[in-house]
């Protein structure tokens, strides 16, 4: 079930990456059980221009990518931090395009953002699972995987509430208990993002 727009206006609004015609270096980053063949070959035509500036890098196995060139297969997301630690220099001119689940993108962009490269130099696509990454207001501990609109907090325990707000410092949605003001009064658990 695809999830209808959102009226919060924190919610990310993805767009298809494309490289920038003018600048340097690009690096993509993909959540390989996130890709389809359809996706890579998009992308493939996508970073076409900028094939000699272009590195891929896959988190986990990637599927043939036809057209993509050499793609650096990484371990985990830690691997990725590193390899774009690697790149130092880092310049003004670099991009960095990231697609995958939400929370692998968002792991990423904190990573990049860490590293120095500032929000106009990175861009980043959902592709996959909606599950979400959801934030505690209350321990501040993060529980991975979310697909209903309530959940135990994997830190505290609380039942929370999975609100539609995201935060891009925590890149998470934000979860707040859900019988806080009445307690014992809980909303019945949807399952809403595959």
């Amino acid at each position: 079930m695809k999830l209808p727009p959102s009226e919060v206006t924190s919610r990310p609004v993805y767009l298809p990456l494309a490289p920038e015609l003018a600048a340097g270096r690009h690096w993509l980053v993909l959540d390989a059980p996130s890709m389809d063949e359809v996706l890579l070959a998009e992308l493939a035509s996508a970073f076409a221009p900028v094939a000699e500036r272009l590195q891929v890098w896959s988190i986990g196995p990637l599927q043939p990518a036809m057209g993509l060139g050499p793609v650096t297969r990484l371990a985990d997301l830690k691997a990725a931090a590193s390899a774009l630690a690697g790149q130092w220099p880092l310049r003004v001119s670099d991009r960095l395009c990231v697609q995958g689940s939400e929370p692998f993108v968002w792991s990423v962009f904190l990573a990049a953002r860490e590293l120095g490269l500032a929000e106009s130099q990175i861009q980043l696509a959902h592709a996959g699972s909606q599950r979400r990454r959801v934030w505690c207001t209350h321990c501040h501990g993060f529980t991975e995987g979310v697909s209903s609109s309530t959940v135990a907090c994997a830190g505290c325990g609380r039942e929370l509430l999975v609100r539609d707000h995201f935060s891009r410092r925590h890149g998470a949605f934000m979860g707040v208990m859900v019988d806080a003001e009445v307690p014992g009064q809980r909303p019945v658990r949807d399952e809403l993002f595959p």
